[in-house]
């Protein structure tokens, strides 16, 4: 089985846990064993069931894991989480204040309406981040930040509200999927050596009933143009002018994953990327703006087959469109117009002022990620 390795150095290992392995290190079927080959002893610092997956931390020696353990203790590891359930929360979001009992023979945990011996404070909350159909069952998906860490606390806290995890039997779910859908999609702690605050996120695997939730599409042109003359697009009312270094990571076949640098004037700023190719002119694409430390760690998973692209992007309004001209270091005549649509039979106008030479939306050699590796260098003299 493999396991995605998000960060690494010589304190800490960032990871994904697949479903189906134990967090801690038990030998055969746990994370850490699986990963011995590759990064040597792991230290577990905190669990997540072994039905659940999403991003982990490990230490790699013992100091390591005692200042990690400390930040546990003293609520400073951050956590969030997706999770699917059965049915839709009367409240959009909310914050979830519950006592929890374990019962260890059940292995199983429980709401209890008064205080007894064992019972401890639950406390989370979510944000519904979608509706879907699964036949005539409503489900929704959830956006869930813990602020105290009960086992099976998300799981027996939304099912106590009738809003049972699909796939999980053990709190009463009816709809059946692989595992509980739940996955820890992202994790915030101190840097055991530095202090500096890290953040890693991931994407729920491409399943259901995760894929009832699609990332939001993103639908796009793209030209082939003359080099045009820049003074007079720079005019253009609105017009801004964005400097770019977009460098690409590895990622799993049928993906790419990106990191930007945008800077405009005085400002920069931070942006990772996943997308997900449907057709020529759609893909899934999710976004967030990231730190600097972030942007940094994310640069230590660089594709090293491909290289950092530089680009200047002027943007500016026309006809109802954002029209997006990238100007590379290694063209002088010729420059590429991306336009983004709201459907793949929307039409569009182009400002005659661009002389276009071709539409390249379904030709791969002119995609960023493919730039990156080999640069298409088409005689257009004659166009």
């Amino acid at each position: 089985m493999s396991v995605e390795i998000l960060y690494r150095d010589s304190d800490i290992a960032v990871v994904v846990k697949p479903a189906g392995l134990l967090s801690e290190d038990v030998g055969e079927g746990s994370l850490p064993h699986a990963l011995s080959g590759t990064l040597g002893t792991l230290y577990p610092v905190h669990r997540l069931d072994r039905v659940v997956g999403g991003v982990m931390v490990y230490a790699r020696h013992k100091k390591a894991a005692a200042a990690l353990s400390l930040a546990v203790t003293e609520n400073r590891l951050g956590k969030v989480y997706l999770a699917v359930c059965e049915g839709v929360p009367e409240a959009p979001e909310a914050r979830l204040c519950d006592l929890l009992f374990k019962d260890s023979r059940q292995n199983k945990s429980f709401v209890v309406s008064t205080p007894r011996r064992g019972a401890r404070e639950a406390v989370l909350s979510y944000k519904t981040e979608g509706v879907a159909l699964f036949g005539e069952q409503r489900l929704a998906r959830l956006c869930v930040t813990l602020e105290t860490g009960r086992s099976h606390q998300i799981r027996v806290q939304l099912a106590s509200r009738a809003l049972p995890l699909v796939g999980d039997g053990k709190y009463g779910a009816r709809v059946k999927a692989k595992a509980p859908a739940l996955f820890a999609k992202a994790l915030s702690f101190p840097h055991p050596k530095t202090g500096e605050v890290m953040r890693f996120e991931a994407s729920p695997p491409d399943e259901f009933p995760w894929s009832l939730f699609a990332a939001p599409l993103e639908i796009e042109h793209k030209y082939l143009v003359k080099m045009p003359d820049l003074a007079w697009v720079a005019s253009r009312p609105s017009c801004r002018i964005l400097s770019m270094v977009q460098t690409y990571l590895l990622a799993p076949a049928g993906e790419t994953h990106r990191v930007r640098r945008i800077q405009e004037g005085a400002c920069v700023r931070y942006v990772e990327t996943r997308k997900r190719r449907i057709s020529a002119l759609s893909a899934t694409e999710e976004e967030r703006e990231v730190t600097l430390a972030e942007y940094e760690a994310l640069l230590l998973r660089a594709d090293p087959t491909r290289r950092p692209i530089e680009k200047t992007r002027y943007q500016w309004p026309y006809e109802g469109h954002v029209m997006e001209l990238d100007v590379y270091p290694f063209w002088q005549d010729r420059a590429i117009l991306e336009i983004e649509v709201k459907s793949e039979g929307e039409g569009v106008l182009l400002p005659p002022e661009l002389a276009v030479i071709a539409e390249v939306t379904a030709d791969k050699r002119y995609k960023n990620v493919n730039l990156a590796k080999s640069v298409p260098n088409d005689d257009i003299s004659g166009k």
